[in-house]
């Protein structure tokens, strides 16, 4: 395949990509919020119609019904956690624009952005697997892991010589390898 071509088409996949994040995010965030005040609105209603004591329904199993909604919010919501899956769409979104960042401003190649991407794609479809009742108990979010990678470019070879030789005089300031807070 052409490189070009090859570069373009990852172009394309990485604002495929960040145009889905945006709409599903919308989607989830208003699922949630939907969800929340359905809930809300027939547990409300319901505790209106029994404190009222007029017979609003000609038959009380439509105020059993109406009753009824908010557990089923409840477990819809428990279920598939609209909010969750929203909050981790946006991390997924950042992470998306922060490559489409690194991509344009030459600070990564596209080869490196291609794997980039694959990597970024396999964590956050995995952690879907992760969202919800179903998904057993849950872990603690904890904070996406950065990236540790060479620049495509070095600007300054001088600058990065120098924090190289300032991180060994550190480490052996006291000469036996251990820093001034007793760490190894």
């Amino acid at each position: 395949m052409d490189t070009n071509k090859a570069t373009q088409a990852l172009e394309l996949e990485i604002q495929k990509e960040l145009k889905k994040r945006v709409k599903n995010i919308a989607r989830d965030s208003s699922l949630a919020h939907i969800i929340l005040w359905v809930s809300i609105i027939a547990s409300f209603a319901s505790a209106i119609m029994v404190a009222s004591g007029q017979q609003i329904f000609v038959n009380n199993i439509w105020l059993a019904i109406v009753a009824g909604i908010p557990g089923l919010v409840v477990l819809l919501d428990k279920t598939f956690d609209f909010a969750r899956r929203s909050s981790s769409g946006i991390m997924y979104k950042i992470e998306l624009q922060e490559l489409k960042n690194d991509y344009d401003f030459g600070k990564i190649n596209a080869y490196r952005a291609a794997q980039r991407l694959q990597e970024i794609t396999r964590r956050h479809e995995s952690s879907f697997l992760r969202v919800g009742f179903l998904a057993g108990e849950r872990q603690p979010m904890t904070p996406e892991q950065y990236y540790n990678e060479t620049p495509a470019y070095r600007e300054n070879k001088a600058e990065q010589s120098e924090i190289s030789t300032l991180a060994q005089k550190a480490h052996s300031a006291n000469g036996n390898g251990v820093s001034g807070n007793g760490v190894k």
